[in-house]
């Protein structure tokens, strides 16, 4: 059974076949609009967690596959309010549907949905461990700018710790060895050592050098709910912003990405700027969830 629940348990091999799948959703996309690939089918779409890009864009990617949606976005009308156990959860879940995506404030929960589900489970993020889908979404808008075999230098900025998206896609990025890692946070904030590397640049200093050698620069927001004390995130919040005067420093060529939501570490003058791919970046999410929802339904485009 495919499950989707780290970005470590992929090939290379396997990250290349999900990026091909997803031009290929998205030339469906771009031409009829939906297909009924999965028609019959259901998706069960699971967000303990507060979500619009990634709970829409698995709903969206089912629909335009031609299958069913059946959804729990609130956890207070879930019985777990009343004290039920995920694995009951998923048990009960897993019988209603033919896949489920799931997004919940704990680590791990994905890999215990996985092992009481009899249906594919697809992790949306589940706390500050890893958001896989958005790390294949995060490689296929890299890809579609730059070669991932060649030379690069992706800078990660902001938080590093908790930024689950960030742990995702360094797992990602370890299959093309010419691509240079740097990451950008305040010490209290900085990638877990897990994650680092040997030739990884880690400081706690934005410099304009970072800034004008970057190819893509990936920029996260502080993320106020991880914090257990308001203090430390009024201390941090504002470290890194980028406005037009910071992003005209860099290369013409480069992008600037972020997962969104975005507080303030963007200004909104930035958005029309040729750099700016965070939109595109989103809307990648559909065609990369299609591909994924159909490779754990065994479909074929």
């Amino acid at each position: 059974m495919f499950h989707v629940l780290s970005a470590a348990q992929f090939s290379k091999d396997e990250i290349l076949e999900i990026l091909h799948s997803a031009s290929q959703m998205e030339a469906i996309l771009e031409g009829p609009g939906f297909c009924e690939l999965a028609k019959g089918k259901i998706l069960a779409a699971l967000f303990y967690e507060p979500s619009t890009r990634t709970r829409l864009s698995f709903e969206t990617a089912m629909l335009r596959l031609g299958g069913g949606v059946i959804s729990e976005t609130d956890v207070t009308f879930s019985s777990i309010t009343k004290g039920e156990v995920l694995p009951d959860t998923i048990r009960i879940v897993s019988n209603c549907a033919d896949v489920i995506a799931m997004r919940s404030k704990t680590k791990g929960d994905a890999a215990i949905a996985a092992e009481y589900s009899s249906v594919p489970v697809l992790n949306g993020g589940d706390g500050s461990g890893e958001h896989p889908t958005q790390s294949l979404l995060d490689l296929y808008t890299i890809s579609k700018e730059f070669d991932l075999e060649s030379a690069m230098n992706v800078a990660f900025i902001g938080d590093m710790k908790y930024g689950r998206t960030v742990h995702s896609l360094t797992t990602m990025l370890r299959h093309f060895p010419n691509i240079k890692l740097q990451f950008i946070a305040p010490d209290a904030l900085q990638i877990p050592d897990s994650y680092f590397q040997e030739g990884d640049l880690k400081q706690e200093a934005l410099s304009d050098e970072i800034i004008a050698n970057a190819d893509v620069i990936y920029d996260t927001r502080i993320q106020k709910e991880r914090f257990e004390d308001p203090a430390q995130y009024e201390k941090f919040k504002s470290v890194y912003i980028f406005d037009v005067e910071q992003v005209n420093k860099m290369k013409d060529s480069a992008i600037l990405m972020h997962p969104l939501p975005r507080v303030n570490e963007i200004t909104l003058a930035v958005d029309d700027l040729p750099q700016a791919r965070y939109f595109q970046q989103a809307a990648n999410g559909i065609p990369v969830r299609m591909a994924l929802i159909a490779k754990a339904l065994n479909l074929s485009a």
